[in-house]
């Protein structure tokens, strides 16, 4: 079972005892699965949950509504009403009984769809129309418990978020972009930078960080995916911890390595060129040190030398036989 799908199973449980909160999340379902037709001056309302988790909890919410018992046919996978006082007073419910009226004004029966290029209609299709092309009523969604429950119902219908442990991606998908405006505007009065990008002929309200995950989960109340999710999270930042550190110490030892030979071939060549007694006292003893013991770092150096001296000492007095090395080298070359 994937991470989004044990989210979705979580956040289907939870029961809204508010009766506006399970007019706020209903409305989310129905603007993400319903269609209403116009047939012979009737009108029915279908919803087409993606599938039978989607389809339970939508009948589970008309039936707190409106003590109306209806089932989820999970062969011809669709929920329909068809009683039109029904009809009208689940869409007055969730306020969008006006704007259906208004689409009934531009219902056009299959004959008069022909010769007509469907990128110029907004509100026909053959099968029905989308309840997302209807504006969307912000008075159902006044309160932040309402937010919420919104929130949970859209992701129910089309949302989807990745396994943390490969990736942090949360994301909801609508059909057109007032929708997505409107999805965005509700996550982010949470303080969540959500963002719309255009997929095809969809719109994706997304977020990417990991820790805006987390809150968007505790936001929806699916705690139990939240700790299954910061689990991840502490790993990952352990492991990238852990890394962080080991290339750290790689690179130091690498550097000091390096500084080690430079310093080795310097005194060698000093060594070569005139003899350790060409170096005054203090600079020998180290670079006769140097050369016993080529693994030691500046610390380790400055405590085997009597008196002891401190480790910018001991790079002040290296730093001296490099330049006279260097020095050496010039006069030779000439």
């Amino acid at each position: 079972m994937s991470f989004s799908t044990k989210v979705k199973e979580e956040i289907a449980k939870h029961g809204n005892h508010s009766r506006h909160c399970q007019i706020a999340e209903l409305l989310a379902l129905l603007l993400a699965t319903g269609e209403v037709v116009f047939d012979d001056g009737n009108v029915r309302l279908i919803m087409r949950p993606e599938n039978t988790l989607i389809g339970d909890k939508i009948c589970q919410l008309i039936d707190q509504l409106f003590d109306r018992e209806i089932v989820y046919d999970r062969h011809v996978k669709y929920i329909e009403i068809h009683d039109d006082k029904m009809v009208e007073k689940v869409l007055q419910m969730v306020k969008l009984s006006d704007y259906v009226d208004y689409m009934e004004e531009d219902w056009l029966d299959e004959d008069e769809l022909s010769g007509i290029d469907e990128d110029e209609i907004v509100y026909v299709s053959s099968r029905g129309v989308s309840l997302q092309n209807c504006h969307f009523p912000k008075q159902v969604i006044q309160k932040d418990c309402c937010k919420k429950a919104f929130v949970r119902g859209i992701f129910l219908a089309t949302g989807s978020v990745n396994d943390p442990q490969k990736a942090y991606h949360f994301e909801i998908v609508v059909h057109n972009k007032e929708m997505a405006q409107a999805v965005q505007e509700v996550i982010r009065s949470f303080s969540l930078d959500a963002k719309i990008v255009k997929r095809k002929k969809y719109y994706v309200v997304y977020l990417k960080e990991g820790s805006m995950i987390v809150d968007i989960l505790n936001l929806m109340e699916a705690y139990v995916s939240l700790m299954d999710m910061e689990n991840v999270r502490i790993l990952k930042d352990m492991r990238n911890d852990i890394n962080r550190r080991v290339n750290c110490e790689t690179a130091n030892i690498k550097k000091t390595v390096n500084a080690a030979r430079r310093q080795i071939e310097d005194i060698e060549y000093i060594e070569r060129t005139k003899g350790l007694k060409y170096l005054n006292d203090s600079l020998r003893v180290l670079a006769e040190i140097r050369l016993e013991e080529p693994d030691a770092n500046l610390s380790e150096l400055g405590q085997m030398l009597n008196p002891p001296v401190s480790k910018s000492g001991v790079n002040h007095r290296l730093r001296k036989i490099s330049s006279i090395a260097n020095a050496l080298r010039e006069d030779n070359q000439i």
